[in-house]
Order: C-alpha cells, then sequence, then structure tokens
C-alpha cells in the first residue's frame, strides 16, 4: 500500500474543501429531492389516476399524459442545466482556490 500523495493530503486537511463537500452534498441533496419529487408525482398519478393522463387537453388532441411526460423530462434538462450552472459558478472557482492555497 503505498502512501497518500501530500497534495492529497493537504486538500482533504483544507477547511474550504469540507465547505466545499457540505455545499456539494447539499445541493446535490436538493436537486434530488427536486427530481424524486417530480419523477414520483408522475409515477403516483399515472398509477392511481391513469384516466386522468388520458383525458386530451381541451380543444386539442394532445393528452394530459404526453404534456405531462415532455414537461417531466424538460424538467431533467432544467435541473441538469442549473446544476451545471451553480458548479461552473460556485464549485470550480471553489476548488481552484483550494488547489491555489495547497500549492
Amino acid at each position: 500500500m503505498s502512501t497518500p500523495d501530500p497534495l492529497y493530503a493537504a486538500v482533504m486537511r483544507h477547511p474550504k474543501y469540507q465547505e466545499l463537500l457540505r455545499r456539494r452534498s447539499r445541493t446535490s441533496l436538493l436537486f434530488f429531492c427536486i427530481a424524486a419529487v417530480i419523477y414520483a408525482g408522475f409515477i403516483l398519478t399515472l398509477a392511481f389516476d391513469p384516466v386522468f393522463f388520458a383525458r386530451p387537453l381541451p380543444g386539442m388532441t394532445l393528452s394530459i399524459g404526453v404534456l405531462t411526460g415532455t414537461l417531466v423530462v424538460f424538467s431533467a434538462v432544467l435541473l441538469i442545466w442549473a446544476y451545471v450552472q451553480i458548479s461552473n459558478t460556485v464549485f470550480d472557482p471553489l476548488l481552484d482556490a483550494i488547489i491555489k492555497d495547497v500549492s
């Protein structure tokens, strides 16, 4: 078993790294909860009231289920975009500062 790299050990001990881990974990948990609520709401509605999704939208031939399914997929894309934005603007600069401090 080899000894850990000193840079790795310094990064792990850095207080800003601990902050980065906390912020990233909270953000990931928040995004997971949002996605789970959206998806679970869709699936539970489909399971317990499938007739609701079969109804067409007023004045259209498009069903509520197709629209809702499209919105679920679109919400996933928006959540991914938002997480990438947060990662690029918050997490990456914090990680760069940590590496600059320890090197």
